[in-house]
């Protein structure tokens, strides 16, 4: 048995699950289980041993954060590294009526190993969370607690959560993959809004040929990375240090993919594409956040999503993102005496590569060679016609294609740096 002493004990609720409890294996008694506290706390729990003399059932509890318990949910993460990861662990005597008797609050090191998960103590495969393209933004806060909200305020957030999904999915443009959001129903007793994402193929494009499970597991990593890692990447982040983040690399390598899965080789500007993109999301983002300090309904959203009836957290987004990340985002340049602003007074011919474009608004992202050699600027890029998109367009052909063509085009240019060029069909 466990040699647990008077010292160790503790009256805290933190342990114990009031809601959302969930068997995950179940062998005579609960093996594996799931839960939350009265504080909203994510709990993963197993039986540990039985005291015949006592009549009593042993189990360890831990508190894990929202991103460990989804990982756990998906397989990343096994129970016993999220034990072994944690520098202490709740202990809790049962009698066989599953009331708790006695907790115990006990450093992992004071655990001997016989009594550690093994290495294989995964979440079973039955209850694995698979990727998916549903999400759910729970209002948290002022009226939403009171399971109200004001309906101008529901429509304003319904839109910005809306453009903020919408810009992150314009990424996936250079596949010749459009999309569909949907709305759901809300939770019946809660202010949660759902949204599902469907991927639409283009027949003229190589859509069917891309790994759509690569694609979604993209689209995930890429909306968690910009809500919850972002803000703790370095000063001006966007435009002097991706190279040295893990997490930029994660999630380039992960854009890669869906072109290995297509047996294509990544296009040259996937670091700019995701740049450019992480930028323009990053500030969608930020609409959502500033509007959280003038609204009465709420003033926090917790994203995650919804999974046989459980909410399963990736992080809270709070009044303060916009504040965080400013100064991680692309510089914005101003114009003042000093800058010397230079544009074209006719178009001029230019060699560019597209890495983004959006064929019905006619506005994305290009590098320009402004000579014969390697050397580049990353502009803005707007093309203006009268045709219904650029479908087929030399734009396009560019960005599918990774192909530098020439444009003719109106460039823009500060302190003999170009900054953008607008283009006429």
């Amino acid at each position: 048995m466990l040699n647990l002493t008077s010292n160790q004990l503790t009256n805290s609720e933190l342990p114990v699950i009031t809601d959302n409890y969930t068997v995950l294996h179940f062998d005579e008694y609960p093996i594996l289980f799931t839960g939350t506290n009265k504080y909203g706390n994510k709990i993963i729990g197993s039986f540990c041993d039985e005291d015949d003399e006592t009549n009593t059932l042993i189990y360890f509890t831990i508190i894990v954060s929202d991103k460990d318990f989804s990982n756990f949910y998906k397989k990343k993460i096994s129970y016993r590294e999220l034990i072994l990861n944690s520098n202490e662990i709740f202990i809790l005597e049962k009698n066989y009526n599953n009331k708790i008797l006695k907790s115990y609050f006990v450093p992992i090191s004071d655990i001997p190993l016989d009594y550690i998960p093994l290495e294989s103590s995964f979440i079973p495969d039955k209850y694995i969370v698979s990727e998916s393209l549903s999400y759910s933004f729970s209002l948290k806060g002022k009226l939403a607690d009171l399971h109200k909200a004001l309906v101008d305020d529901i429509n304003s957030i319904n839109s910005k959560i809306y453009n903020y999904l919408n810009e992150s999915l314009q990424t996936l443009n250079i596949f010749g993959i459009t999309s569909k959001i949907f709305s759901q129903p809300s939770n019946t007793g809660s202010y949660r809004l759902n949204f599902d994402i469907d991927f639409i193929p283009n027949p003229q494009l190589n859509f069917f040929e891309v790994d759509k499970d690569k694609v979604t597991e993209f689209i995930n990593q890429y909306l968690n990375y910009i809500s919850q890692t972002l803000p703790h990447e370095k000063e001006d982040f966007l435009n002097n240090h991706t190279e040295e983040s893990e997490d930029f690399s994660i999630i380039q390598n992960s854009f890669k993919e869906i072109f290995h899965s297509s047996h294509q080789e990544p296009v040259s500007t996937v670091s700019d594409i995701l740049i450019d993109s992480i930028n323009n999301v990053a500030e969608k983002l930020s609409d959502v956040s500033e509007f959280m300090k003038s609204n009465d309904s709420f003033n926090s959203i917790e994203v995650g999503i919804i999974n046989q009836g459980q909410f399963l957290s990736n992080g809270t987004i709070d009044s303060n993102y916009k504040s965080i990340v400013d100064s991680k985002l692309l510089s914005t340049d101003t114009t003042d005496e000093e800058i010397k602003v230079v544009s074209d007074e006719t178009p001029q011919n230019y060699r560019i590569l597209v890495f983004r474009i959006n064929s019905e608004t006619g506005k994305g992202g290009a590098r320009l060679y402004p000579d014969s050699s390697e050397k580049h600027h990353k502009i803005a890029l707007t093309v203006h016609t009268n045709k219904k998109d650029l479908a087929n367009s030399i734009f396009t052909e560019s960005l599918y294609e990774d192909k530098v063509v020439d444009v003719m085009g109106i460039a823009t240019s500060i302190d003999g740096v170009y900054k953008k060029i607008e283009c006429y069909l």
